[in-house]
């Protein structure tokens, strides 16, 4: 999706036609254009002081006294290799095809691609991802990370407001699925990893890790001319790039805690944010799932 330029970037890592995808202009202090515009400020404060010189100086740090650390974040993943081998077989990488008219020349259509990425929520072939992957493609494939066919998927729902959509992949059964964390338990400095096709690489998803960075994150996002508040998000510095969007963050214990949906991107200004994602929280995923699930579409 072509977007327009704002103040700050949220981008929608889908890949292909879907990323970059970006807010509105800041109106009524959002909390997730607030922190980015507080981070242009700081780094715009930096530049000034910079540039202004303040005189030479020397510094010496003296240690009066060493004091045990007595912190409590939780440390990050020992097992990665556990982690995804509990998790790869149940992860899939999304890729959809649309058609739209070409004003230019009437009667002839121009086709854009997205990559993304999925989570197999059933055994029979329900995978879930971001809405902005799937949404108004003429055709869907999957492939499953256990067995790397190529198959023809359907979207069987679809909720823009909440970036969520379950597609279906027909005839399947007994496959690896993922399972979700309690949400109520995820702390900030908890331990993730980021799983996903980013970039639509060949030979297998891409892996990276971090920390939960941040609860309760509200994001706005626009594209196709409608403007989505995603609210609850978790913020965590996992690398998320194009390709990621709908994909599991996880935790130690092979728990998905989160979908990968966003990324803090560069202002109008040229400063950018660093090590900034947006995951949604695996509550507000379990609600979807049982709200579709109660109207017999999971």
């Amino acid at each position: 999706m072509a977007l327009p330029e704002s103040a700050g970037t949220f981008e929608e890592p889908a890949g292909g036609r879907e990323s970059p995808r970006r807010p509105p202009p800041p109106r009524g202090g959002r909390i997730g254009l607030a922190l980015l515009a507080g981070l242009v400020g700081g780094a715009s404060a930096l530049g000034i002081a910079t540039a202004a010189g303040l005189g030479e100086t020397t510094q010496r740090t003296v240690v009066v006294r060493i004091l045990p650390n007595t912190s409590k974040f939780v440390t990050r993943p020992a097992d990665i290799q556990g982690v995804l081998g509990n998790l790869l077989p149940a992860v899939a990488s999304i890729r959809a095809v649309t058609s739209t008219e070409n004003p230019m020349f009437p009667l002839t259509t121009t086709e854009s691609v997205a990559e993304g990425t999925g989570m197999v929520v059933t055994s029979t072939g329900d995978i879930l991802t971001n809405a902005h992957v799937v949404e108004g493609a003429r055709s869907i494939s999957v492939t499953l990370d256990a067995s790397g066919v190529s198959l023809p998927a359907s979207v069987a729902a679809i909720e823009p407001s909440q970036d969520l959509a379950l597609l279906k992949v027909s005839g399947e059964s007994g496959l690896p699925t993922v399972h979700f964390a309690n949400s109520s338990t995820t702390r900030v400095g908890d331990g993730v990893i980021a799983i996903g096709y980013a970039l639509g690489l060949a030979g297998g998803p891409t892996v990276t890790d971090g920390i939960v960075s941040g609860l309760g994150r509200a994001v706005a996002t626009s594209g196709d001319g409608s403007t989505v508040t995603l609210k609850n998000m978790l913020q965590t510095d996992a690398a998320i790039n194009p390709g990621n969007s709908g994909g599991p963050l996880v935790n130690s214990s092979s728990l998905v805690v989160g979908v990968n949906t966003a990324v803090a991107g560069a202002s109008s200004s040229g400063a950018s944010a660093q090590n900034i994602g947006f995951a949604i929280p695996a509550s507000t995923v379990e609600k979807m799932l049982t709200t579709w699930r109660s109207q017999g579409r999971l």
